[in-house]
């Protein structure tokens, strides 16, 4: 073999070399941007979960508050309208009442299966926050006698546990990408 035929077989060898070392990097998936790679990690979100956390916040007779991750600071991550409920004098299930109905604050004690058909969570949609360490779930609850949407929004941790609850107009999902 002459040195001709020796430098032209080197080159081929490298350049199939150099062709395996790209196909086996584009197979495992290391080409992915950041965003990419992050986003394929985050595990899928169990929308019947979702549901049933909400749900028993909502509809359950115990006073609800069973899946909020922080319940001392309940009034300072609910917001109703577009307010921290924190900065009211009456129940939550009122102020939603009052939003949902447009009417004056009524009298305590009412519920929420009071005015929205229990158990029914229209246009349950679920999204990851870019850090992955929280997801925010979007839907509507059906006013009982009207049969129109209210809206709502729930941010729960990776463990299902609620951190902030928005109700009605102007949800403004602070802490998040929304």
């Amino acid at each position: 073999m002459n040195k001709k035929s020796a430098l032209t077989l080197g080159s081929i060898g490298g350049v199939l070399v150099i062709l395996l070392i790209i196909i086996a990097f584009m197979m495992t998936g290391q080409y992915k941007t950041g965003s990419q790679a992050t986003s394929s990690k985050l595990p899928k979100i169990n929308q019947a979960k979702v549901m049933k956390r909400i749900d028993s916040e909502i509809f359950s007779t115990d006073d609800g508050k069973s899946y909020v991750e922080n319940k001392d600071n309940y009034e300072n991550t609910t917001f109703i309208d577009g307010e921290k409920f924190g900065n009211r004098s009456t129940s939550v299930s009122n102020m939603v009442y009052a939003s949902a109905l447009n009417v004056d604050v009524p009298g305590t004690g009412i519920g929420y299966n009071a005015f929205f058909k229990e158990h029914e969570i229209d246009n349950l949609t679920t999204k990851w926050e870019k850090d992955g360490n929280s997801f925010v779930a979007k839907g509507y609850f059906v006013v009982k006698d009207t049969g129109k949407k209210y809206p709502f929004a729930f941010e729960f941790n990776a463990d299902y546990m609620i951190l902030q609850e928005w109700y009605g107009s102007n949800i403004k999902i602070t802490g998040t990408d929304e």
